[in-house]
C-alpha cells in the first residue's frame, strides 16, 4: 500500500472536501483518505500510484500537487 499526499490549494470548503472525497471513494483501490482543509492537504493510500490518485483529484475538479513534505522523524533529520 502507497500513500501520496498532495497539496490542493483550489479546495476552499466543506463542500470541496466532499466532492474530493466521493471520488476517491469510489476506486475500490483507494483503502483510506485523509483531507484536511486547513492545510489544503489530501492524503491517499492504497494500491494506486501517484498519476492515479492524482487523475482522481482531477477528475474531481481540483488540481493536486505533490506534496514534497516529509513525515516524521526520519523526515525531519533528513529534510533541508
Amino acid at each position: 500500500m502507497e500513500k501520496h499526499v498532495f497539496k490542493v490549494s483550489d479546495m476552499n470548503c466543506n463542500g470541496c472536501v466532499a466532492t474530493i472525497q466521493k471520488g476517491l471513494e469510489a476506486d475500490a483501490r483507494v483503502e483510506s483518505i485523509d483531507i484536511q482543509l486547513s492545510k489544503k492537504q489530501v492524503s491517499v493510500s492504497g494500491d494506486l500510484t501517484t498519476e492515479e490518485s492524482a487523475e482522481i483529484i482531477r477528475n474531481s475538479g481540483f488540481n493536486p500537487e505533490q506534496s514534497t513534505e516529509k513525515k516524521g522523524f526520519l523526515g525531519s533529520l533528513f529534510s533541508s
